[in-house]
């Protein structure tokens, strides 16, 4: 009997605790529809929602409620069985005079994440037609979040509307470096004419994403390499240009062990060769006289005095941590470290 008490006392602390959050939830659950209460009141309760008890029709009432503010109706509509969100958040992106540009924005990515292309067809298609429609939009948060959602599934309309723009080098519709970074997750190698420009754009940023981008085109590897290596690039553009060059370039090695063994150079440039240089020898692209050399390298980060700055500081605990990841995965390099 004594055994059985502890486990006795578990089971009805269980209980209780279930019964406590259930209260808690159907009480953030009528503070959260209750649409005389202010907004701030509610959606600290969307915080305690969990899943809520109540049908989803009271959600669904107060997502489609225009007197609702944006974030509460978003909220609300998270909440809606997804075939009824379907239906709602298409009508409303459909109507120009329902919702403000947080609540079209919001719902943008959330169709993009509430469905799958195991839809029926035809909700896909109306999907298509509404998201088409909004890539010309007034509102700047919604005609990227537009494409991000129809270029994310390859969608020729936008993906020619965003690849002519950058090509003409003029109304691009949304920012740059987003406008580029879409096109490379689409395919580089399908839009290399339109992203070359931007490789010598004076913004930093803008530079930054297209040397990423264009690390896979042959014409451009030249100048990509030239603006990792270079001291005098922004850090930005440096730091992407080696993430591409590591995937792409077979000569990646020749210049990134040298960075890491640069003590001269940014640390935040080093620690990014460094670890882009273990992301390809994960891909077995390194030969073992590069290997060992990259790893003498590492050691020898890891066992510098104190560092100077926070990113030397961050270098050196990263080399410490890859010494001991580079023992376990690369046997050959043991005698080495």
């Amino acid at each position: 009997m004594a055994c059985l008490m502890p486990a006795l006392l578990h089971a009805q602390t269980k209980v209780a605790d279930a019964e406590t959050y259930r209260a808690t939830k159907r009480a953030a659950t009528a503070t959260f529809l209750d649409s005389k209460r202010p907004d701030a009141e509610r959606l600290e309760a969307a915080k305690k929602l969990g899943y809520p008890e109540a049908e989803s029709a009271g959600f669904l009432a107060v997502g489609t409620d225009r007197a609702q503010s944006d974030s509460v109706r978003r909220i609300a509509l998270g909440f809606v069985h997804p075939a009824k969100f379907l239906e709602a958040a298409v009508k409303i992106l459909d109507d120009p005079d329902d919702g403000g540009e947080e609540l079209d924005a919001g719902l943008i990515q959330d169709i993009s994440r509430r469905t799958t292309f195991r839809i029926p067809m035809q909700d896909q298609q109306r999907i298509q037609n509404v998201e088409r429609k909004l890539l010309a939009d007034k509102r700047p948060k919604v005609r990227l979040f537009a494409y991000r959602a129809l270029v994310g599934n390859h969608d020729s309309v936008a993906i020619n509307q965003l690849a002519d723009s950058l090509r003409q080098q003029h109304d691009v519709p949304i920012p740059l470096p987003e406008a580029i970074d879409l096109l490379h997750d689409d395919g580089s190698s399908n839009h290399l004419t339109a992203l070359r420009p931007y490789l010598n754009h004076e913004d930093p940023g803008v530079q930054a994403v297209a040397a990423r981008a264009l690390a896979l085109d042959p014409e451009s590897r030249g100048k990509i390499v030239e603006l990792a290596t270079n001291p005098r690039s922004p850090d930005e553009v440096r730091v992407n240009a080696l993430r591409g060059l590591a995937r792409e370039d077979d000569k990646f090695p020749s210049y990134a062990i040298a960075l890491v063994e640069n003590t001269e150079d940014k640390p935040a440039v080093r620690l990014a060769a460094m670890q882009d240089f273990v992301g390809r020898m994960n891909y077995g692209k390194v030969n073992l006289e590069d290997q060992t050399r990259f790893a003498r390298a590492v050691k020898k980060i890891a066992g510098e005095d104190a560092a100077r700055s926070e990113d030397a500081g961050k270098l050196r605990e990263t080399a410490k941590q890859l010494v001991g990841y580079l023992k376990k995965a690369f046997p050959a390099l043991q005698n080495v470290l």
